[in-house]
């Protein structure tokens, strides 16, 4: 690349990139959507190569603008940190504010291992949980508004953001202790299909696949109770004849809470993936590489990688 090429043209590629459209992009840029696309032409030219192409669904990427994208995205991320504004990090000091965000379901496995861990090495930090539209994530992580996603989220494994696995989980139901059709450790499939049932679907998507094996397998249950939140479902449970299908860990800590009882289901639910999604606009920051650190530290498995931004998970 020759010495005169204007660096500002890679910034517009990023943004352009990620948004997909040129009057998006000019907006978050704060350029004129004209000069967009005037900056888009140069880029054109520069490359020899169109860069997008229109869809029916917006600009889509070429194979030479992915790889330009996520090369820009790493040099322009590495020049903002080590040349413009480099900074150190010391938890024991620091008193910045950490954004993230999780379903609700996650909050209750995340969350009390995570504060406890910020209180012991981290004092001053603070965390906050942003409830973020499935939808929004996405651009919230690209835009600085969230620092990190924790969770069962498929829509966001696709470049730019970074993704690392940690931990497998799984699926179970839950009945009164003292439930009288249910008095076995594994309910059959016409006591399941005979039961009035709690259906959660909260913001995270774990229970997308549920929802979709039982739409597959041609089984409708009867859900009495259908709610977003999974916070009143231990007290509800514990008081009716109602089956609910959740996360095996916050299962075991509902059975703390109420007289209940953990039952495996009448099919194989095939365990997933909980993972940690982060941008690369905030990959070399030295906060949030202890907080990612952190988390892996506390919830993450050996074996797992991380997965760099348009590369295949190993």
């Amino acid at each position: 690349m020759k010495s005169t090429f204007d660096l500002n043209l890679l910034r517009v590629l990023v943004v352009l990139h990620q948004c997909r459209s040129v009057s998006k992009a000019a907006e978050v840029l704060g350029l004129s959507q004209p000069a967009t696309s005037l900056a888009l032409g140069r880029l054109r030219k520069r490359f020899g190569d169109p860069l997008f192409v229109r869809s029916p669904v917006g600009m889509l990427p070429t194979p030479r603008c992915d790889e330009l994208a996520e090369f820009s995205t790493s040099a322009l991320t590495q020049i903002d940190f080590n040349v413009l504004h480099r900074e150190t990090f010391d938890p024991r000091t620091s008193q910045r504010e950490f954004v993230v965000t999780m379903a609700d379901v996650g909050e209750l496995h995340f969350l009390p291992p995570l504060m406890a861990h910020l209180g012991k090495e981290a004092p001053h930090c603070k965390l906050r949980c942003e409830p973020f539209a499935t939808h929004d994530i996405g651009a919230a992580l690209a835009e600085g508004r969230c620092d990190l996603a924790l969770g069962f989220f498929p829509n966001l494994e696709r470049p730019p953001l970074y993704v690392q696995q940690l931990f497998m989980h799984t699926l179970v139901c839950l009945v009164r202790a003292d439930h009288p059709q249910v008095r076995t450790s594994q309910i059959s499939m016409r006591q399941f299909l005979e039961l009035p049932h709690v259906a959660v679907h909260p913001m995270g998507r774990s229970h997308e696949l549920f929802e979709s094996m039982l739409k597959r397998k041609g089984i409708r249950r009867r859900a009495q109770l259908t709610s977003v939140h999974f916070l009143t479902v231990p007290a509800i449970v514990a008081a009716t004849d109602l089956i609910v299908t959740v996360p095996r860990s916050i299962a075991d800590y509902y059975c703390e809470l109420e007289n209940l009882r953990i039952v495996e289901p009448p099919v194989n639910i095939k365990p997933y993936a909980l993972k940690q999604f982060w941008h690369p606009r905030s990959n070399v920051d030295p906060a949030l590489r202890w907080l990612r650190e952190s988390v892996f530290q506390l919830f993450g498995t050996p074996a797992s990688t991380v997965k760099k931004p348009g590369r295949t998970a190993r």
